[in-house]
């Protein structure tokens, strides 16, 4: 009914990375726990902004859907990053690392910023 596929071009077994030590585990726990913490303060933030506005008789929907809209972009960054070809190589605890150390300044320095006033 259908016509077979092709056979795939090289019969070699996929190279699997080698799994993740405990060492690799932590350092990257602590890499994302800094931007992760300050990206919850910011999420906190911005509901009580809108609990305030809505309180005030304003609708927080444009906020809101401007504080998710920012979140939704940053994420497929990361996620664009993740699966680009240069990173395709790394281990992914080193991925994770690189992403992490690339991440950190941003939530933190915004954070930064909302607080100073």
């Amino acid at each position: 009914m259908f016509p077979a596929l092709p056979a795939p071009a090289s019969t070699a077994p996929a190279r699997r990375p080698r799994p993740a030590t405990n060492g690799q585990v932590l350092l990257v726990a602590l890499i994302w726990s800094v931007p992760l913490a300050a990206l919850f303060f910011l999420g906190f933030l911005v509901l009580m902004v809108s609990v305030w506005s809505a309180a005030s008789g304003e609708s927080p929907v444009s906020f809101l859907l401007g504080a998710a809209g920012v979140l939704a972009a940053g994420t497929a960054v990361l996620a664009g990053l993740y699966r680009s070809r240069p990173l395709r190589r790394m281990t992914p605890m080193g991925r994770l690392a690189l992403l992490g150390a690339l991440v950190w300044p941003l939530p933190v320095v915004t954070l930064a910023y909302a607080l100073s006033g």
